[in-house]
Order: structure tokens, then C-alpha cells, then sequence
């Protein structure tokens, strides 16, 4: 019982200190050579991947991501993913974008294949410097052996996309 009272008081604390921080930061939002850091959970290939994002104005970013798993035993191989993500903003509220983007994979495992994805994509800035980010769209993958494939993309949904702004 103490433990679940110190750990609702520590978090507590963090969240008003979040508040506090919140109401002091500017109202408009600027994203121009901010970079951000976080976490992308990728449901096609049940491989979480992590990610920075960089803006190059307040409507362009560029985003690279790199995610990994390594087995000891056979039956699980072991795979990579590397790419990198061209973003435009296409409508832009106080506290959420609503983004086209362009990105291409390479991927490795038990084949080996590369993924073009065309779509769009919903961040929204929980905190100026925290934000949750889905993306949908279309997916093309070209496969090692002959192997292409096309079809829906949905990247995150219903998982979320995290990412902290330094």
C-alpha cells in the first residue's frame, strides 16, 4: 500500500510539474531545426524501431529510423530494418500537424526486402516537447527472390508513435 502511494505522489509531481511547464511555454509552436527523439512501433513487421525527426522549416522534416532484433536461436533470425522519412505538413493547428510523407526501408530477416510508403500521418504535441504521431497510407515492397507485393500501410495505428523534442 505505501508503495502505491509514493509511486501516485511521484507521479503527481511529475505531471504538475509538466502542467507548470506547459503554461509557461509560448502559445505558438516552432519547429524550424528541432529535433525529435522517440520510438516508432511498426506493425508490418512486428519490429519497434527507434527514430529522430528533424524539421527543416515548420513545414518540411526529414526522419531516420533504425530498428533491430537479435536471437540466439534458429528459429527466430535475426533482423534489421534501416530508412528514412520525407515529411510535409499540409494543415497545422496549435497543437496538431496533419502530414503527407514519403519513406523507404530496407529490411532483413528470414528474406530480404525493400518497402516504399506513401501516405499520411496525425501528430499530435501532447506537451511542446512531447508528441504522438499515427501515419496510414499505401506500401510497396520489393522482396528478395521475386517476391513484390502492394497495398494499405497502417503503420501505427492503433499503436502510437512517441517522440521527445530537444
Amino acid at each position: 500500500m505505501k508503495k502505491i502511494i509514493l509511486t501516485l505522489l511521484c507521479v503527481g509531481v511529475l505531471v504538475s510539474f509538466a502542467i507548470a511547464a506547459q503554461k509557461n511555454a509560448t502559445s505558438e509552436r516552432q519547429l524550424t531545426e528541432k529535433i525529435g527523439v522517440g520510438f516508432n512501433p511498426s506493425v508490418q513487421l512486428h519490429l519497434p524501431v527507434l527514430s529522430a525527426r528533424y524539421w527543416l522549416t515548420d513545414l518540411a522534416g526529414i526522419e531516420g529510423f533504425l530498428g533491430f532484433r537479435i536471437d540466439d536461436d534458429h528459429v527466430n533470425k535475426n533482423r534489421y530494418m534501416v530508412g528514412g522519412k520525407f515529411l510535409y505538413v499540409i494543415k497545422s493547428y496549435k497543437k496538431l500537424n496533419i502530414f503527407s510523407n514519403v519513406s523507404l526501408a530496407l529490411y532483413r530477416g528470414e528474406r530480404t526486402f525493400g518497402i516504399i510508403v506513401g501516405g499520411f500521418g496525425v501528430e499530435w504535441f501532447v506537451l511542446d516537447e512531447v508528441s504522438l504521431s499515427t501515419e496510414a497510407g499505401l506500401s510497396f515492397s520489393m522482396g528478395s527472390g521475386g517476391t513484390n507485393s502492394i497495398g494499405t500501410n497502417v503503420e501505427n495505428i492503433p499503436k502510437i508513435s512517441i517522440k521527445y523534442y530537444l
